[in-house]
């Protein structure tokens, strides 16, 4: 069974070992991209599989934008559309909040995931993409 919940600020201690694993375990990012200033008011998503926390992303307010990043999902639960749930999730916070665009800055490997949910490229530095999405999260989530 999948179940979610909200985090701001306060124990994010599940969120934390979700992105060691998966950004500095698995893919070698600096510890110092595990957490930043932002844990303490952005809002985090955990999204758990039969209680298990899998996965998690994050929704900040930067520079007037709303900006969806640390988006990652344990290996042993990928492939169930899960990164894909919590994106949607994300963006319906944004929009919820007051958001007319959502922002993501990304590798470019996530480009096919966040376009099928209705984001567009922005702007290209190198590997890195900004991508936006106008307006709410339509549709379901599926494989």
């Amino acid at each position: 069974m999948i179940s979610t919940k909200w985090l701001q600020g306060g124990n994010l201690e599940e969120v934390l070992k979700i992105r060691t694993a998966v950004f500095e375990n698995e893919l070698n990012f600096e510890r110092e991209y595990i957490y930043d200033d932002y844990d303490s008011f952005g809002k985090n998503v955990l999204l758990y599989d039969s209680g298990k926390a899998a996965g998690t992303g994050r929704l900040i307010f930067k520079d007037g934008k709303y900006l969806i990043d640390k988006i990652c999902v344990l290996k042993e639960f990928r492939k169930n559309a899960y990164g894909e749930l919590i994106i949607r999730m994300l963006v319906r916070k944004a929009v919820d909040m007051g958001a007319e665009k959502t922002y993501a800055y990304i590798d470019n490997t996530l480009r096919n995931l966040f376009e099928k949910i209705g984001f567009i490229v922005d702007s290209e530095a190198g590997e890195k993409l900004i991508m936006i999405k106008y307006g709410d999260v339509g549709g379901h989530c599926g494989k």
